[in-house]
């Protein structure tokens, strides 16, 4: 790892982090959290830049910050994050790790700003309430964004989705928006300590139809996640092909699903 890169690197995230999470904690409750997520936009947007992310957004004319709904997305990098938030604007809520929200500055805006912890290992229990603190975000006029793989790709492949995306899409009857998110796994692998920045490498995020309630279509929630999987999954593979790179393979058999989904639960 080359110490000095790493530094000047971590040093564009950190700094910037510094402003934005005071400020969104000293403005947020005063305007309605508007001051929360316009400050991790401008977070997002300038640490993106700074790092010389190229990055583009394909079907951008779906998004509609006024709209509510839950948003999903593959997930290979913790650049996910940067790459996501400088296209979304809006209210919208991310699901996260507990320990996320006792990192300094960035855990104390998403704290202020009504980001939502999901606990694991033995706080698992105080996960017991998590669809009500959901249903409360709705009741705000926000989104909600879900990781539904539980975690970050170790290999690029797309991995089983989970449930819990499509249980709180109907339960507050709001549709679900895919997104596929593409290169950032390039640029910050798993377990790395420092920003391997290719200039030369192009991220992307796709916006894909949007899968509608399950009351509107009277289909399990089961079938939603299938279908959002395999709406991934195409996209995966279209995008892969049009780069001319190996298509990363795809979890998208139903009974390997449900199959991968119990292993990964008892393990």
């Amino acid at each position: 790892m080359n110490i000095v890169t790493a530094a000047k690197n971590w040093g564009h995230v950190a700094v910037r982090a510094s402003f934005w999470g005071p400020f969104s904690v000293a403005f947020g409750r005063f305007t309605g959290g508007k001051a929360s997520y316009w400050a991790m936009h401008r977070w997002c947007v300038g640490c993106s830049d700074g790092l010389g992310i190229r990055r583009s957004l394909i079907n951008g004319e779906r998004l509609d910050p006024e709209r509510q709904c839950v948003y999903i997305a593959n997930h290979l990098s913790l650049l996910d994050i940067l790459v996501l938030g400088s296209y979304l604007e809006g209210d919208y809520r991310w699901l996260s790790k507990d320990a996320i929200f006792k990192v300094p500055f960035m855990g104390w805006h998403m704290k202020s700003a009504g980001h939502v912890p999901v606990y694991r290992g033995k706080k698992r229990h105080l996960n017991r309430d998590l669809p009500q603190r959901l249903r409360n975000v709705v009741a705000e006029g926000a989104s909600l964004f879900f990781f539904p793989e539980g975690t970050r790709s170790p290999n690029g492949k797309l991995q089983p989705f989970k449930l819990g995306a499509f249980h709180a899409a109907n339960d507050n009857d709001v549709p679900v928006v895919p997104l596929v998110i593409r290169g950032t796994e390039g640029l910050l692998k798993k377990g790395a300590r420092d920003l391997a920045i290719d200039h030369n490498r192009q991220c992307s995020i796709t916006v894909l139809p949007e899968i509608v309630p399950v009351r509107a279509l009277d289909d399990s929630e089961e079938a939603r996640r299938d279908a959002a999987v395999e709406l991934c999954a195409n996209a995966v593979r279209a995008i892969a092909t049009e780069l001319n790179e190996p298509v990363p393979g795809v979890l998208t058999d139903t009974k390997e699903l449900l199959f991968a989904e119990k292993r990964m639960a008892a393990g």
